[in-house]
């Protein structure tokens, strides 16, 4: 039997009274159930729980699950579920609650699973381009409401996996059309058992309507070669046997099965424009749909037309007019990219939204994008209609032309009255649209600020790459206000623009002239503010005058002097303020930016001090100068002298008449220094002594002042041996006198000359130095006949034979196994393989050898085989009596260093494989030993023409 239940009831505790119990169980005790195969009954569509509750539960209450599953299997009030409608196995768990004691009791059903029917009858299909096959779909049963387990696990049968399945869903697109075989599993609840249910699924092949590409040609391009056109030409990878059919009629398919059009008969018929021609593939199964692919036959129109293009001034509008040929190009709105190009360089723009209308068109450049003074080229390079979409051939049939844009100009400065007026000629273009050079005759009319006009010829006015400027009189300008000037130049460009200008002439203002008088500036006690001003016509005028502390830029007073004209005297007391330094300024309410002023005197400043003498300046009493720190020998500048003030030198204690700083120092000579407050200018009362003295050490000496090196050893200025006074040290430099300083590991240079100066203890450098001339003996490196040296190993060749490739005629060389260090090898030195030797030359005259020495690769696998009787042994007896117990070829490795050797037995299994580093076999065979018999080798020489061979050998132990 399929459907079983096993019922667990809990017993309620023995001590409650009769009445009680019934009381407490009204809602039943818990029971658990089992039910394996679902699907075989179909009366657990209306499966009762409260039959199933023990105890003795009374009805009137209600039921719950805290699965969302299964809420809607479940009805709350009867205790009916449907358990075809629970599509997940597994432990479900139902609540009963009764109000009336306010119990609950659950049954728990452990439901086993229902995976389905089979779909083994071919009745599963899915299309190839279905990348996400629902194959849950392809279950279930044909039974109403009979609906297999949700949560079962999908499998691809092991003898057509492809891998391409997730979870439910399988992406037939990856693999393709075939057959293939699936499982779904429902597992095991309890003690009900997994169960599964097979598919079948077949994957039809979707149709393939290719891959189009449209054909663009212009409508005015050559269509003769285009007059039997075949539409698969513009299709790849399509299925055969579909069908043509066009969007459009042209009247270019005769039937279904044609795919030949003549587009050069389109064009002649319709016109420029699009016409579609679809391709039709169907479906093999219905499970699949039919595919279309389009070719698009796109006729484009043309632009073709002049433009014309005047020439400008700077500011213009500049407005292009095209004329075009309206048949081959509909009206409409289009944007037209264009070049300009020039001196400047090459600037694209585009002309949005143009109107193209019955063959005229007109649109602006854009200012921004055109260069001035210099000729332009406009090119029109693309096309794109906007109002309607439309495209435009690439191909524009717009010549392209050339015009110019002049910012020729004229400016006038503002001046005062009855001065001359300076005219700038800027930018001028000659006939040719150059920059003007040379000699030019021009008209100028000259408008007064009363109307008056004046009209001027001038001649001769040079012109210097378009720019110029001359004179207007200072008669012309005795009125002030706004003046006008126009001018024409003769011979010069067409379209240079009006020349003209408008400029102002500034009336003379009246002035204030200021002073002030300081009664001692070193120690201040009262300031006068002099006030001169008779021209003024009588008014309130205003002065402003302050005294600011120098240094923090305190303003201390500061007050106003109200005035009517004519002269004033005002006094500023500053005896109450503290001593220090101070700036007192007075100056003018007047306009002080006025161009034209006479008199610029509307402030002035004076310093002064309140107790304004320095302190004395300090400096060391005895100070030493080395005279090699001073070329030009040291001056009073140099003097280390510590001040807050400018320094005044005096040659004594009394004297009024201040050395000049450039005085030149005497040895032990002394000097009398004092100092000025930088700030009010006084000078201190107290001068202080300095006494000199020079230092100059001796220079060095050597015994040797042309020394010879050899380069190899890397000779530094510390390798010269130099004589120098105990306690000095030696510094060198590039040059006799000034020069570079050199450090003492310089690497010497042959010829170069060197100059050692002695430093003493109290650091002071010798003016003289010694001249050190070295000889650097440099020997070249070794010259050979090559940089390889291909011999036969089997002759045994020894470091003599590396001689052969020496050319030295002037040093002897000396071999080595080294690049450096060492000991040279001798003659008779066997050579080993593959080793770099490395040749140095060495000049006995001076004991020097090359600073590098040359390498020389050893290649010693140049043997002739059949000069050193090489030969492949037929055989070996590997029994571990000492002789022939390897099957190996002499001297191989010496004369095809680069060989390769396999063993192979009878039926071509391989045994063996070598090399030199590996060239005998023992006669195994892996882990065990090969039989006696015969056996084959495949030698592959890998040396120049040499090629592979064949042979067998005779095993016998």
């Amino acid at each position: 039997m399929n459907n079983f239940k096993l019922r667990f009831f809990v017993l309620p505790f023995l001590a409650l009274s009769f009445s009680n119990f019934i009381q407490g169980q009204c809602a039943g005790t818990d029971s658990v159930i089992e039910i394996c195969n679902k699907d075989a009954n179909v009366s657990n569509r209306n499966f009762n729980l409260f039959a199933e509750l023990g105890g003795a539960p009374t009805t009137g209450g209600t039921w719950s699950t805290t699965n969302p599953a299964n809420f809607n299997a479940l009805s709350q009030n009867s205790g009916i579920v449907d358990l075809w409608r629970i599509n997940n196995y597994g432990v479900h768990v139902f609540t009963y609650n009764n109000t009336a004691c306010n119990q609950t009791a659950t049954v728990t059903i452990n439901l086993g699973g229902y995976p389905g029917e089979d779909n083994i009858d071919g009745s599963a299909n899915a299309c190839s381009d279905n990348a996400s096959v629902n194959l849950n779909g392809f279950l279930g049963s044909e039974i109403e409401g009979k609906v297999q387990d949700f949560n079962g696990l999908w499998e691809e049968d092991p003898s057509t996996a492809t891998g391409f399945i997730s979870g439910f869903s399988f992406d037939a697109f990856s693999a393709g059309p075939g057959t293939y075989i699936f499982t779904y599993t429902t597992g095991t609840v309890a003690s009900c058992t997994s169960r599964t249910a097979t598919l079948i699924l077949e994957v039809h092949p979707s149709p393939e309507e290719g891959t189009p590409e449209d054909f663009v040609i212009c409508t005015n391009e050559d269509f003769s070669s285009l007059t039997n056109v075949d539409l698969f030409d513009f299709l790849t990878g399509q299925d055969p046997n579909g069908t043509w059919s066009e969007g459009i009629s042209t009247n270019q398919l005769s039937d279904l099965n044609d795919s030949f059009i003549n587009i050069d008969e389109i064009n002649t018929n319709l016109g420029y424009g699009s016409y579609p021609f679809t391709y039709t593939v169907y479906p093999t199964h219905p499970v699949c749909t039919e595919k279309k692919a389009t070719v698009n036959i796109i006729i484009l129109p043309v632009l073709d037309g002049p433009l014309v293009v005047d020439n400008f001034c700077l500011g213009d509008t500049y407005v292009v007019n095209l004329s075009y040929d309206n048949t081959i190009l509909p009206n409409g709105q289009y944007n037209l990219e264009y070049t300009l190009n020039s001196n400047s360089g090459l600037k694209t723009g585009i002309a949005q939204d143009v109107i193209l209308n019955n063959g005229i068109a007109q649109f602006s450049l854009d200012p921004t994008l055109v260069a001035t003074n210099e000729f332009i080229t406009i090119d029109i390079i693309s096309t794109i209609g906007t109002v309607p979409a439309q495209d435009v051939c690439p191909t524009i049939l717009v010549d392209e032309t050339t015009f110019l844009v002049s910012n020729a100009n004229t400016t006038v400065s503002e001046i005062c009255v009855n001065t001359e007026a300076t005219v700038e000629l800027v930018n001028v273009l000659d006939v040719s649209g150059g920059m003007a050079n040379g000699l030019y005759n021009l008209e100028y009319t000259l408008t007064d600020p009363n109307g008056g006009t004046a009209d001027i010829t001038l001649t001769g006015i040079q012109l210097t790459n378009g720019n110029s400027s001359f004179l207007i009189p200072a008669t012309n300008f005795l009125l002030d206000g706004e003046y006008a000037i126009n001018l024409t130049i003769e011979d010069t460009f067409p379209t240079n623009c009006n020349l003209g200008a408008l400029f102002n002439v500034l009336a003379t203002p009246e002035v204030i002239q200021l002073d002030l008088l300081v009664d001692n500036n070193c120690d201040a006690i009262q300031i006068d503010v002099l006030i001169d001003a008779p021209v003024l016509v009588d008014g309130t005028y205003i002065i402003t005058y302050d005294v600011t502390q120098l240094g923090s830029n305190t303003v201390l007073t500061t007050n106003t002097i109200n005035f009517t004209g004519g002269t004033a005297n005002y006094q500023i007391d500053v005896d109450t303020l503290p001593i220090g330094n101070y700036t007192a300024s007075v100056r003018s309410v007047q306009d002080d930016t006025t161009l034209c002023r006479l008199v610029f005197e509307f402030e002035e400043n004076e310093n002064f001090s309140r107790g304004g003498i320095p302190d004395a300046p300090q400096a060391a009493a005895n100070q030493t100068f080395c005279l090699s720190d001073f070329p030009g020998g040291p001056t009073l500048m140099d003097i280390e002298v510590t001040s807050s003030g400018d320094l005044l030198f005096y040659a004594s204690e009394t004297d009024t008449n201040m050395l000049p700083i450039t005085t030149p120092l005497v040895d032990g000579g002394d000097y009398f220094i004092s100092n000025t407050d930088t700030l009010n200018n006084c000078e201190g009362t107290e001068r202080i002594p300095v006494t000199v003295s020079f230092s100059n050490p001796n220079a060095p000496t050597s015994t040797n002042l042309n020394p010879m090196f050899c380069a190899e050893n890397n000779p530094t200025l510390l390798s010269i041996d130099i004589d120098v006074t105990a306690g000095s040290s030696i510094v060198w430099f590039d040059a006799s006198a000034n020069g570079n300083a050199l450090d003492a590991t310089t690497i010497l240079e042959d010829g170069e000359s060197y100059f050692a100066a002695t430093t003493s203890s109290g650091s002071c450098t010798s003016t003289n130095r010694l001249e050190i001339t070295p000889t650097v003996v440099t020997v070249v490196t070794s010259s050979l006949s090559g940089d390889t040296l291909v011999v036969c190993g089997l002759d045994n060749p020894t470091v003599l034979q590396l001689r052969t490739l020496e050319e030295e005629i002037d040093n002897d060389v000396f071999w080595y196994s080294t690049e450096t260090g060492g000991t040279a090898l001798n003659d008779d030195i066997a050579l080993i393989a593959d080793t770099v030797y490395y040749a140095e030359n060495y000049n006995a005259a001076t004991g020097c050898s090359s600073p590098n020495r040359v390498p020389v690769t050893v290649d010693l696998s140049n043997c002739d085989p059949e000069n050193y009787d090489f030969f492949i042994p037929d055989g070996f007896s590997p029994n571990a009596d000492g002789r022939n117990d390897t099957f190996f070829i002499p001297n191989i490795e010496t004369i095809f260093p680069d060989f390769t050797i396999e063993i192979l037995n009878r039926y071509g299994t391989s045994l063996f494989k070598g090399d030199k580093f590996k060239p005998a076999w023992d006669g195994s065979n892996g882990s065990s030993t090969a039989p006696n018999g015969v056996y084959f080798y495949i030698i592959n020489y890998k040396k120049g023409n040499s090629e592979p061979i064949q042979g067998r050998l005779y095993l016998n132990r």
